[in-house]
């Protein structure tokens, strides 16, 4: 609709006042007024313009543009010639008709019968009102209405997720609980290691919410500048407010929200300014409804109690490495487009997996299609898998180690000592593989255990991976005798140190329950309890090894051979010619 404007012509205050109510600024280009660059006044002859979706999108773009470089020449052009002919031209929703008056627009039956080139979809005009709301922005954070991500996108974890949904519920659907006097929560803490979807959830939470989604890190409320921190706490809770119901989601809020300490430092007394602005935020005399603070953290010990305090944070949800359900799911998730040869099935990637953490999983599938693609194959190999998996496991390095025929042969010997004791082993992990691998940065040799599905062990259990530990060490100076041993077991001999203490010192599976250690009677007593048990595992462990000298002298020359020897092989060795070392088995 275009309005021209003419001499004498004149708009009452009520008129203005009225078509400002009924179609927003948003949508109308001038008001007559005296002419001014700012205003949105196109100064040429009145021009039919198309109303297409493309024309409206930039249209409203330039309106909606607080930067004056942004909007277009044709929108500043100024002709003082043509002055007294200026067009002023208002956008209107046809919906809006309706409700002002029948009489003046066409009905939607009227449209039917004549041209439709003017109707456009109602979510058009949804993105048009939202693309001009204010609050949508600030100097610092910027709330994202249009997130894609959901809880299809996260796989497992259904648990937390149902747990989330109530959330949700909560914070859109209030009236439903106000008659119960429910309280809404206010915000979460999700912790727990590294790679397991933390950040997702919190993404996947907003986007079943359909609410606003502010992103930060707590490292953006540290500067070097006094009270920097509680202000850009203060506008972001301010930015929350006018996009409420909005999630504001803060990863490694640790950086922000660490225990309060006596400090006098400058850093510390203002990062305690900080969070004392974020607890009032969260929980003051002037807090608001609708907004949701989602905290990411794996060192949770670290946040201060008055953060973590129910009407502040409500929930704590720990997320763990996921469990077979949830690594299938992601394995699914992760082998889109990756097409793998059809030997591989999804079991064994749950498999090999265990332990792994979300990101581990994905960045294992996304390793191995790379792989192949290095060789020009579209499809990714039992190969592609080994390689990628041992890098993850070991680490790489470009190039090999170089070891002569008689240190390979100690190494080889060395990782079969290690296997035979876990084979024979009642209650130990069993083992998987024994792999030499050169280009490990640390450890050229392997052995290859399944990860426990449980973290609670017994002390037979304990006792059975002392005994593996020792293995390799009694192996060596069995073959090549004491004065010939090498320094492969430094690593073995301190896990195994390090075990024993805690066997003897926190488990309390020594003669005594409990040691005091604050004198050095009790002391000498811990060292010889330790020593004790050492030594009873190392003498065990040289027992099978001692029986088992034919079978390790062959698998150690096929391990020098193939580089990989798996349990089944293993097994099948014993089977056809050494059973008798079964009847040895611990």
């Amino acid at each position: 609709m275009k309005i021209r404007h003419k001499k004498n012509f004149k708009i009452s205050n009520k008129m203005k006042a009225l078509l400002f109510c009924l179609f927003g600024i948003s949508f109308v280009e001038g008001f007559l007024r005296p002419f001014h660059p700012q205003n949105h006044v196109i100064k040429s002859d009145p021009y039919k313009y198309p109303l297409s979706r493309d024309y409206y999108e930039r249209y409203v773009k330039r309106l909606n543009s607080r930067n004056v470089t942004i909007q277009t020449n044709e929108i500043l052009q100024q002709h003082e010639e043509r002055k007294n002919n200026a067009t002023y031209r208002i956008i209107i929703n046809k919906n809006m008709f309706n409700s002002i008056s029948s009489q003046l627009f066409p009905s939607d039956e009227d449209q039917e019968d004549g041209d439709n080139y003017n109707d456009l979809d109602d979510d058009f005009y949804k993105k048009a009102r939202n693309s001009g709301k204010k609050g949508k922005k600030s100097e610092n954070f910027e709330v994202i209405t249009d997130s894609d991500t959901n809880f299809t996108c996260v796989g497992g974890y259904d648990t937390i997720k149902s747990e989330l949904a109530q959330c949700i519920d909560l914070l859109t659907n209030y009236t439903k609980y106000a008659k119960f006097n429910v309280r809404v929560p206010k915000g979460l803490i999700f912790e727990g290691p590294p790679g397991n979807g933390k950040t997702l959830l919190a993404k996947a939470l907003a986007g079943e919410a359909k609410t606003g989604f502010i992103a930060v890190s707590g490292s953006q409320f540290q500067e070097m500048y006094v009270g920097v921190g509680s202000s850009r706490i203060r506008e972001l809770f301010q930015l929350a407010e006018k996009n409420i119901p909005c999630i504001i989601f803060i990863d490694e809020i640790d950086a922000l929200g660490r225990n309060r300490g006596s400090s006098t430092e400058m850093s510390s007394v203002e990062r305690d300014s900080t969070l004392n602005e974020l607890l009032v935020s969260l929980d003051g005399f002037k807090t608001k409804a609708g907004v949701f603070l989602i905290g990411a953290t794996n060192r949770a010990d670290l946040l201060d109690a008055a953060l973590t305090r129910p009407g502040r944070i409500d929930k704590k949800i720990f997320i763990g490495n996921p469990d077979e359900v949830a690594r299938l799911a992601i394995i699914k998730i992760h082998s889109q487009g990756k097409p793998r040869d059809n030997t591989i099935n999804d079991d064994d990637l749950v498999e090999i997996t265990n332990g792994f953490s979300a990101a581990q999983i994905e960045n294992l599938l996304n390793e191995a299609m790379l792989n192949a693609l290095r060789y020009d194959r579209e499809v990714f190999t039992q190969a592609d898998l080994d390689v990628v998996y041992n890098k993850v496991l070991v680490g790489w390095q470009p190039s090999d180690h170089i070891f002569t025929d008689e240190m390979l042969d100690k190494i080889t010997v060395h990782e079969m000592g290690h296997a035979i004791v876990g084979l024979l082993a009642k209650n130990h992990s069993k083992v998987k593989k024994v792999i030499i691998n050169l280009s490990s940065p640390n450890a050229p040799g392997y052995t290859l255990f399944e990860k426990s599905k449980h973290n609670i062990y017994n002390r037979d259990t304990l006792f059975e991976h002392l005994m593996v530990l020792l293995g390799g060490r009694i192996a060596e100076e069995l073959f090549y005798g004491p004065s010939a041993v090498s320094t492969g077991a430094i690593s073995d001999f301190e896990e195994a140190l390090a075990l024993a203490s805690k066997m003897i010192t926190y488990y309390g599976m020594g003669d005594h329950v409990i040691y005091p250690n604050n004198s050095e009677k009790y002391k000498e007593i811990i060292d010889n309890e330790i020593t004790k048990l050492l030594e009873d595992a190392y003498t065990y462990a040289s027992i099978i090894i001692d029986n088992s000298k034919d079978f390790i002298y062959e698998c150690a020359l096929l391990l020098k051979e193939k580089r990989v020897i798996t349990r089944e092989k293993l097994l099948e060795i014993i089977k056809n010619k050494y059973a008798d070392i079964l009847d040895i088995r611990m």
